[in-house]
């Protein structure tokens, strides 16, 4: 019974953003990305915000969302 509960509650688990599994975290992707402003690789205005975004693209979990159907409506994964 135990193991099953122990299954069940994985399944539930949320998913790791493609962030996390490409860079760790959201905030080592953010560190990168800073390095690259810093060296003029990014734009220094615009990074920021992007990065603002994707912090809370990943902290309400959005990186779930999908459009399922042709009425513009988004569901979760």
């Amino acid at each position: 019974m135990l193991k099953r509960v122990a299954r069940l509650e994985a399944q539930r688990a949320p998913k790791a953003s493609p962030i996390e599994v490409l860079y760790g975290s959201v905030d080592g992707f953010a560190a990168e990305c800073m390095e690259g402003v810093a060296s003029g690789k990014l734009c220094p205005v615009d990074m920021p915000i992007i990065l603002d975004c994707i912090r809370r693209w990943h902290r309400d979990g959005d990186y779930g969302a999908r459009r399922t159907n042709c009425n513009g409506v988004w569901n979760r994964a």
